[in-house]
């Protein structure tokens, strides 16, 4: 048998057990990581507020724009007709400036200042109205920034003539007042303007009754214009006693849905932010998740609320209130018995530690003992290691 190439390690006693883990530094440890993670969550559960408060925001406000968007701006009364009840002759002393009888001007302001008729001056059977429907907008969004005009009429027409009349609304930047003749031409096909003609089955205007049409037009400056197909009679008994024709033959009330032209465009520009702000927030709400139950991001919904439940019966919560304080203090509970649980465990160690040296020991000894005196010297043992291996003292 040839001798070792060199000599094997003469063990000078047991090796000294690993150090033991110190239960303070792992306390201290566990406690900086869970400080982290309730950093981390409260950072996370902040976000996710802040993302869930641009949801109901973008939300509230996109319901109170389009909400508003269908309340009109009304102009105009048919409430009353101050002239219903008085003779031309009575009308034309109240209305005429140049009359006695002429109304002051807080019965005007009060009996006929917001009304849209044609008892404001003496040509009847006509009405010419000013009407702002919103600014001039530069861009064509279709039916997005249409404005729909609602015009109610009520008929007072006493001549005995057909009611048929033309209604329209015509672009005037400067008023009816600068409206060209010419530019006045009703066009059926036109949604601005339209015709309404009598039929054997029922009069368009008849007195005492209402009608109501609609107009489309663009936002902008307009003059609300009506006439009746048929000139006044004027060579009725009812204006044989006058030469100004004052009586008020049409009453009318404007509802202008001029908001919506505006409101809904911005509905569609904030529609993205709001699906955004949905996307993120459901991605906060996901991060959170992963963080405040780790152990459930990948399961399904109902296999969370499963397990959740699981452990709240575990931990002995209160699943009526849904308290969290629960795994707070088993966290605090291991804690405390953390100290008495690594020192029963370390003890085990240390033996298993002792009897693995032992073993090492005697098996390199056993295996040097088959060479002679004179062959471990030659592989470099000393004559110490050679005594205390042989057992002499």
């Amino acid at each position: 048998m040839q001798p070792p190439n060199a000599a094997p390690s003469i063990p000078a006693g047991p090796s000294s057990a690993p150090a033991s883990v110190d239960p303070i530094a792992e306390m201290e440890d566990k406690r900086n990581r869970k400080e982290k993670r309730e950093r981390q969550l409260t950072n996370l559960k902040s976000t996710r507020s802040s993302k869930r408060m641009n949801v109901y925001f973008s939300l509230g406000l996109l319901a109170l724009l389009f909400g508003f968007s269908f309340f009109p701006v009304a102009q105009g009364d048919i409430s009353s007709n101050p002239h219903e009840t008085l003779s031309s002759e009575e009308v034309t002393a109240w209305m005429d400036p140049i009359s006695p009888q002429h109304w002051t001007q807080e019965q005007i302001d009060e009996r006929a200042e917001s009304k849209i008729w044609d008892g404001s001056d003496f040509n009847a059977g006509s009405f010419e109205q000013d009407l702002n429907l919103g600014i001039w907008q530069p861009f064509d969004f279709g039916p997005l920034n249409d404005v729909q005009v609602k015009l109610t009429l009520k008929g007072y027409r006493f001549d005995g003539m057909n009611t048929s009349f033309n209604v329209g609304l015509f672009e005037a930047s400067s008023g009816c007042d600068s409206l060209p003749t010419s530019e006045i031409v009703w066009n059926r096909d036109d949604p601005s303007r339209i015709t309404v003609m009598d039929t054997p089955e029922s009069l368009a205007l008849a007195a005492g009754s209402t009608t109501e049409v609609t107009l489309t037009v663009k936002p902008g400056r307009y003059c609300l214009i009506f006439q009746y197909l048929d000139a006044q009679d004027y060579n009725h008994p009812s204006w044989s006693s006058t030469q100004q024709y004052w009586k008020a033959t049409v009453d009318s009330e404007v509802d202008m849905f001029w908001p919506r032209a505006f409101l809904l465009p911005i509905c569609v520009l904030i529609l993205p932010f709001f699906i955004a702000a949905i996307i993120g927030a459901q991605k906060a709400g996901s991060a959170y998740k992963k963080v405040r139950y780790p152990e459930t991001s990948t399961k399904s919904t109902e296999e969370q609320v499963m397990d959740a439940a699981e452990a709240e019966r575990a931990m002995g919560m209160d699943l009526s209130s849904g308290s969290e304080g629960a795994d707070e203090e088993q966290l605090d509970s291991d804690e405390t018995t953390l100290p008495e649980e690594e020192t029963l465990s370390t003890e085990p160690q240390e033996e298993e530690v002792d009897t693995e040296s032992s073993e090492s020991t005697e098996e390199s000894t056993d295996g040097a003992s088959q060479y002679t005196d004179e062959q471990l010297l030659a592989a470099g043992w000393s004559a110490e290691q050679i005594a205390q291996m042989r057992g002499s003292p």
